[in-house]
């Protein structure tokens, strides 16, 4: 599992389930959505904060579920 450097907080929103995302820049520039709370009437298994929701590398995004990592190791 890759690790990232997190940057800074770009915005922070709250999905149609309650859960809350943030959305960080990384020092090497990859922008990454991750699950940061889950929300208590979430349904869904896939929602565990740490999770990684969305990501660019490469310019390319990367939606939910879409790479085998699936989680984000994050480093301050």
């Amino acid at each position: 599992m890759r690790r990232m450097r997190i940057l800074r907080v770009l915005r922070s929103r709250t999905l149609a389930c309650g859960c809350l995302t943030g959305v960080y820049e990384a020092y090497d520039g990859r922008v990454a959505e991750i699950l940061d709370a889950r929300g208590e009437e979430c349904a869904d298994a896939r929602h565990a904060p740490g999770r990684l929701v969305f990501s660019t590398r490469s310019g390319s995004p990367r939606p939910f579920g879409s790479d085998s990592a699936g989680d984000a190791a994050l480093t301050a």
